[in-house]
């Protein structure tokens, strides 16, 4: 029966992820439709997770490795973006890695933040978002908007780095200065003491839940 059939396999994927994830798997097969549906939401949702904290790791590590000494190959990272079996969207995203893989490493932590959140913007979007100028500009701007200002005399090494970034993935030679100033606008935005202190209140939550799962 298929169904049946389906269910062992969603078992088998399901004690996969317990090998990963340190939670403990449901060994029973579902038996009906709408518990392997069910089953395999909660699978699909842990995968997508997995994935995003992998490329995030490998994104953090080559931001902040020596220039061309980065431990993780751009292929390892593409794999693990949505553009991957894209042709044109997956160059774009190599070219965005392969740029950062031979710049110095960023020794401010602010700074690598916003520099590690730009990239994982590019590599984290759609195909059709990747290819399209001006939606993965825009992408990229939400995504340093939401990082903490670096001190003042280091926003100049944090707009370069984004428009470096910015320039290839979309292909252009020279960012404008209207983007520039924007980007500058996003990065210099005042931090939020509230926004902060629940920040902070996060990740020690998200830490201690993840020591629960045994991470």
């Amino acid at each position: 029966m298929r169904l049946d059939d389906l269910a062992v396999r969603l078992v088998a994927v399901e004690a996969k992820l317990a090998s990963l994830t340190g939670i403990v798997a449901n060994g029973d097969a579902p038996t009906n439709y709408d518990d392997l549906d069910a089953r395999l939401s909660v699978v699909e949702t842990t995968v997508d997770h997995l994935i995003t904290e992998k490329a995030q790791e490998h994104i953090e590590t080559i931001v902040s490795a020596v220039a061309g000494g980065a431990p993780v190959s751009i292929d390892q990272v593409v794999a693990l973006s949505p553009s991957a079996n894209d042709l044109e969207a997956s160059s774009l995203v190599s070219d965005v890695l392969a740029g950062q893989i031979l710049s110095d490493a960023v020794t401010d932590a602010d700074v690598a933040s916003i520099v590690a959140a730009a990239i994982s913007a590019v590599v984290s979007a759609e195909p059709e978002v990747v290819t399209n100028p001006e939606a993965i500009t825009q992408a990229i701007m939400n995504a340093v908007a939401e990082q903490r200002a670096p001190e003042f005399e280091l926003t100049k090494e944090a707009v370069n780095a984004v428009a470096e970034i910015i320039s290839a993935v979309t292909g252009v030679e020279e960012v404008s200065p209207k983007v520039l100033a924007t980007v500058a606008e996003a990065i210099a935005e005042p931090v939020d003491p509230k926004l902060d202190n629940i920040e902070h209140r996060l990740d020690q939550a998200e830490q201690k839940v993840d020591s629960l799962l045994g991470k």
